[in-house]
């Protein structure tokens, strides 16, 4: 039995941030309905690029769901979502504030028919503030948010990373969110509203940063941060064929276990050095190596922190991640075979998996309104 079976969640988000956090609760067992607007539905639906059919952006982040579509604009539409909402234990939306009010379905009105319910509202700036009707995007939260600005090399411009990072941490807090919300509901009976604003959790990446500057009134800034690359014993290095390599001596004992691998315990001192000449020399030790000759030294050496820097097809094929069973290969009937990123926890005695394929538009209307409207139409 999966942790969250029985739970009914009610998914009106699009895109990334909300649907990756209703598949965090899909994988778990609870039965996550995307609710979707008229066609094209979900936005990712369209995105490229495309397999066989459908988007792979989309097959993405919507295993384990089903999809009705309804038009909340439409009289008939909105009361039979107002049915739904009496059989669902949480609600999710990510439009910006004000619009399911306007809808008449905002959470007082939601509270009305189900005073249990768990009403979750991803947004970018939150329900409050003088952002809070701005729209934005993942490179405006983590920029406003203080992320983007810590994250490049010392005296060179900002870096903007591939990953979605707002997306994604707003989608983890949104869970965790929707998790004690569902807890406190069967506690008490009583539902809540849950607001998670996509720049507060960039923000939330932040606690060491802030008490560093609290403590020294020393702004961290990109390169010299002790964990930002600027010295010698943490920080990436490339090898003599051009690939990458990460060492991690951050403890004095691993620092000296390097130095002591590579024959230069005269470097033990010089740790946290930021001479440019220090740098200089172990970069150059680096490029005396290829990174194939580093990880055989790494293998042969207990404790000597050095791993590589893995492109998506060395992922795959990283024996870490095939022990762990980190990604799921799945043949879809109509697309082929998908790669699928697994929860990144194991819990004793659940199996985790792709129980259904990312549904169709509109895929399980039928069976949805069976089984939560029966008798009531």
């Amino acid at each position: 039995m999966l942790p969250l079976e029985g739970i009914v969640v009610l998914d009106l988000t699009r895109l990334l941030p909300g649907p990756y956090c209703s598949m965090i609760l899909a994988d778990l067992g609870a039965r996550v309905i995307k609710v979707e607007p008229p066609p094209p539905g979900d936005y990712m639906r369209e995105f490229e690029p495309k397999l066989k059919k459908g988007s792979a952006f989309y097959y993405a982040v919507n295993r384990n769901k089903e999809s009705i579509s309804l038009n909340l604009k439409d009289e008939g539409d909105r009361e039979t979502f107002l049915k739904l909402v009496t059989k669902a234990h949480v609600l999710m939306e990510g439009f910006r504030p004000g619009v399911m009010d306007r809808l008449g379905l905002g959470y007082e009105r939601l509270k009305e028919v189900n005073p249990a319910l768990v009403y979750c509202a991803i947004t970018g700036f939150g329900q409050d503030g003088p952002y809070k009707d701005l729209p934005g995007h993942d490179i405006n939260y983590i920029a406003v948010g203080g992320v983007l600005d810590q994250i490049g090399v010392k005296g060179g411009p900002p870096v903007l990373p591939t990953i979605q990072i707002a997306d994604l941490t707003s989608a983890f807090w949104a869970a965790i969110g929707i998790l004690a919300g569902v807890i406190r509901s069967r506690a008490t009976g009583e539902g809540t509203f849950i607001d998670v604003s996509m720049m507060d959790t960039v923000l939330s990446w932040l606690p060491i940063h802030f008490v560093q500057y609290a403590a020294t009134g020393h702004v961290p800034t990109r390169g010299d941060f002790l964990l930002g690359g600027g010295f010698p014993c943490y920080r990436v290095y490339e090898t003599a064929n051009g690939q990458y390599v990460t060492l991690g001596a951050l403890e004095e004992k691993f620092w000296r276990v390097f130095c002591e691998a590579v024959e230069r315990e005269d470097l033990v001192p010089h740790q946290f050095s930021q001479d440019p000449e220090v740098i200089r020399e172990v970069d150059e030790l680096f490029r005396s190596k290829t990174l194939e000759e580093w990880l055989e030294l790494a293998g042969s050496t207990k404790d000597l922190l050095l791993f590589p820097v893995n492109t998506l097809p060395q992922v795959m094929e990283d024996s870490q991640v095939k022990a762990r069973k980190m990604l799921w290969m799945v043949k879809h009937p109509v697309e082929g075979e998908l790669v699928m990123v697994a929860p990144p926890f194991k819990m004793e005695g659940v199996e985790f998996g792709c129980r259904r394929f990312p549904p169709a538009f509109d895929e399980d209307r039928e069976r949805v309104l069976k089984d939560l409207l029966e008798g009531e139409r």
